[in-house]
């Protein structure tokens, strides 16, 4: 990808083309993160455990389920941002509807990964970290377009003028307590909320930081190599 040095925006160094496609396939790798986390069975990621939860209590499938949450996800960031919010993020309602066809389908195209030991849930759940961390950090790089998961978070970094990354954390502890109550209120029982979603919880918060900081020391070698 080529960069633009007389861009002062590092996000608009790229063409408008190459930043749809990092949009894109940001939201397609960080649904097939999901997925492998849920084959895992060790517990879904914090962003997953509220559909997994609806999931389990109705008759809606994971992906329904996400549809919905996300929807009310882009609500929020209109309320929370008010004049803020551009005209433009209203396109998160139509990727709110692609994310949760896409975990679906993800779902369907890893459903032969299965493993058979805790070893290998665990290494699922490791490759599954690295791919929805990346998958958030690309969507969120192009300053573009947010998936509703991510756009709440940016919404309230905005708002608190918190990091990213330490919003993204916050958040998704918030995501578990809430999916543990309505689990626990509809089904009787905790549902996708285990060991794994707790690591989960540190690691892809931390993994974007990590990202963020490969890319800023990327842009400076580019700047004075």
């Amino acid at each position: 990808m080529a960069l633009d040095k007389n861009s002062t925006d590092p996000a608009r160094r790229y063409s408008k083309t190459t930043r749809w496609l990092l949009f894109f396939l940001g939201v397609w790798v960080m649904t097939v993160g999901i997925a492998l986390t849920v084959h895992a069975n060790l517990g879904t990621t914090p962003i997953s455990t509220v559909p997994a939860a609806i999931a389990a209590a109705t008759s809606l499938s994971f992906g329904i389920s996400t549809i919905l949450l996300s929807l009310l996800f882009v609500v929020l960031q209109m309320l929370i941002l008010r004049r803020r919010f551009a005209p433009f993020q209203l396109w998160q309602f139509l990727v709110a509807f692609v994310f949760g066809g896409l975990c679906d389908l993800s779902l369907a195209m890893t459903a032969f990964i299965q493993p058979g030991n805790y070893l290998s849930q665990w290494l699922m759940v490791l490759i599954g970290m690295v791919l929805v961390s990346l998958g958030v950090f690309t969507q969120v790089l192009p300053k573009i377009l947010y998936a509703p998961g991510e756009g709440i978070v940016v919404a309230i970094a905005m708002a608190t003028r918190w990091r990213f990354g330490t919003v993204k954390q916050c958040f998704d502890w918030s995501l578990v307590v809430l999916a543990i109550i309505i689990s626990l209120v509809f089904v009787g029982h905790v549902v996708g909320v285990r060991e794994g979603t707790v690591f989960a919880a540190f690691a892809v918060g931390g993994l974007v930081k990590v990202y963020q900081r490969i890319y800023d020391a990327a842009l400076r070698r580019h700047r004075h190599p």
